[in-house]
């Protein structure tokens, strides 16, 4: 394996190796501009697998000077042994000619497709081997909240603002489900190579903030044949999205997807000594790292609207209280901002309140998110 990596052009190459893969079969995807596409199947055999990746770098940079969108993109590898199936993401990073990559499989027991209502021309007439194929997918620009402030205090007011700076990285996650549940497999990160822009809203004691922003969300439905047994991968994930989409009000229109809040918990009880200075403030910028989520069960809904997805995976994301985790991270000295100010009549108390986000994925996945409430006394 040395030799042949020695041989080859300086470029992105990933070397897998599965961990306790006697008997497996390995099916690599690879994340594209337009979505996940094969990059080959593997018999693993305890051996390394090389991957070579100068196909999905090009794909990328081409995609890059004609849309401004950059991707660190991601490898989706399924590993099916002896009845059990285990599915993972992998990242990548352009920078690293080659990637050594040691992948443990965490199996579940695999489902057959007699528990889906799907027919497809390859399960009408199964073929022996073992194959993949791309059954079904489905693009959506939706608006989502991403930020919001609701002020139930009369005596409060203030500002809350979203920044984005050029070619700062937002990591999607990208989810699958499989063997009847979902889980999260990693993080798509996507920059915007021009795309500074912000959104400022302003709130009082009648009238809540809210900002948002365009995302291009992405269901695809894979099937793996398995000598005479099919399985289906389900994935939901945000492709891309557009900073120039930013925007806000004090009302949220019908069409843009709430912050998916479960619970609402206490950050601040404070005293407003003048109303010229602010009682509470939160701001997130600089090298800091933060999570988020972005509403993922209006797409779902979509999805079953057109009849996409199966209806078992669209109850299990429901019942999941699915949302797409989002993670921010800063690069070459620029970030985003999440600003948010509150002031209050001098001699009031205020109780400032930040949104979670909580799904059962990946053992109860919870997140903090920007949505604040404030409540007086």
């Amino acid at each position: 394996m040395s030799s042949a990596i020695n041989n080859i052009q300086p470029g992105p190459v990933v070397v897998l190796k599965i961990e306790n893969s006697t008997g497996a079969h390995v099916f690599v995807k690879a994340l594209y501009p337009e979505g996940l596409r094969e990059v080959g199947h593997y018999e693993a055999e305890g051996e390394e697998i090389y991957i070579d990746l100068r196909d999905l770098k090009r794909a990328w940079d081409d995609y890059t000077k004609q849309q401004g969108l950059g991707s660190e993109s991601l490898l989706v590898i399924t590993v099916v042994k002896r009845g059990n199936v285990a599915v993972q993401g992998v990242p990548l990073k352009w920078e690293v000619p080659v990637s050594k990559i040691t992948i443990i499989p965490k199996f579940k027991p695999l489902k057959s497709s007699s528990s889906y209502q799907i027919t497809s021309s390859k399960d009408i007439q199964p073929l022996a081997g073992y194959y993949e194929w791309l059954d079904d997918s489905e693009d959506k620009d939706i608006r989502a909240v991403v930020a919001e402030v609701m002020n139930l205090d009369s005596y409060s007011w203030g500002h809350l603002l979203y920044y984005y700076a050029a070619a700062s990285r937002i990591g999607f996650g990208m989810y699958v489900f499989t063997s009847s549940e979902w889980s999260q497999i990693g993080y798509h990160y996507i920059y915007d190579v021009s795309g500074d822009n912000f959104k400022k809203v302003y709130f009082d004691g009648v009238q809540n903030g809210y900002i948002w922003m365009t995302f291009t969300y992405r269901y695809e439905r894979w099937g793996i044949h398995i000598d005479g047994q099919t399985l289906y991968e389900e994935y939901v994930y945000i492709k891309s999205f557009d900073p120039s989409s930013l925007d806000g009000a004090n009302y949220k229109p019908s069409d843009v997807k709430p912050l998916p809040i479960d619970n609402w918990e206490t950050i601040a009880y404070r005293y407003s000594s003048s109303y010229r200075t602010p009682y509470y403030a939160y701001t997130v910028s600089g090298s800091s790292y933060s999570s988020s989520g972005v509403d993922a069960l209006g797409f779902i809904d979509y999805l079953v609207m057109i009849g996409k997805i199966t209806g078992t995976a669209a109850q299990a994301a429901t019942l999941a209280g699915l949302f797409i985790d989002v993670s921010y991270e800063e690069i070459s000295n620029q970030a985003y901002l999440v600003d948010f100010e509150v002031y209050g009549e001098s001699g009031t108390w205020h109780t400032v309140k930040k949104g979670e986000a909580t799904a059962n994925v990946n053992n109860m996945n919870t997140v903090p998110i920007f949505a604040f409430k404030i409540l007086s006394g």
